[in-house]
């Protein structure tokens, strides 16, 4: 089987180099998230691919606060 890496929001955190608040609000957002009981875990593939996405967006559709993140 192949495993996968999964991150923990201090994983996160330092993998963006952003705050917590900031990984809080990306979730929301609709960052993608693995629940693991009452853990959250980030696969690194799905944060890459929904960066990108997020990346072709143009920065007036998204909220002013993320336009600096």
């Amino acid at each position: 089987m192949m495993q996968e890496s999964l991150m923990t929001i201090p994983e996160l955190m330092e993998f963006l180099q952003v705050k917590r608040n900031t990984i809080y609000t990306l979730r929301n957002l609709g960052l993608p998230t693995v629940k693991i009981g009452r853990s959250v875990r980030f696969r690194v593939d799905s944060v890459i691919k929904w960066l990108g996405e997020l990346e072709k967006t143009s920065n007036s559709n998204m909220p002013s606060y993320l336009a600096s993140v």
